[in-house]
């Protein structure tokens, strides 16, 4: 497999739109898809590879290469519950935590 054929999984598998991916990544969305084209894919630049990795939550040496493990970083969803619940008021992650606690006292 080549880097155009692990993003192209990588997306499928995250369930992201290459919208929403533009908009975790700060990468064009038609760049996006240059990189996955079946005739003629392009390779991004480093800087550009790093972006798409973090915001599918995966090494940049897993998605040019397939080696290593596929997330060796915090899972995706993991990321944008801390990501969200870092944009809340004290009063709201107070709420968040007692929701979480009483959640899991009835697991």
């Amino acid at each position: 497999m080549d880097f155009s054929k692990h993003l192209k999984s990588e997306i499928d598998y995250s369930g992201l739109s290459y919208k929403e991916l533009s908009q975790k990544s700060g990468v064009a969305e038609r760049a996006l898809y240059t990189y996955v084209a079946t005739k003629n894919p392009s390779m991004p630049p480093a800087d550009v590879t790093y972006k798409i990795a973090r915001a599918l939550g995966v090494s940049v040496e897993y998605l040019v290469t397939g080696g290593t493990e596929k997330t060796p970083q915090i899972p995706a969803e993991t990321r944008f519950v801390a990501e969200t619940f870092n944009t809340l008021s004290e009063n709201d992650k107070k709420s968040v935590i007692a929701l979480l606690k009483e959640m899991k006292s009835h697991r």
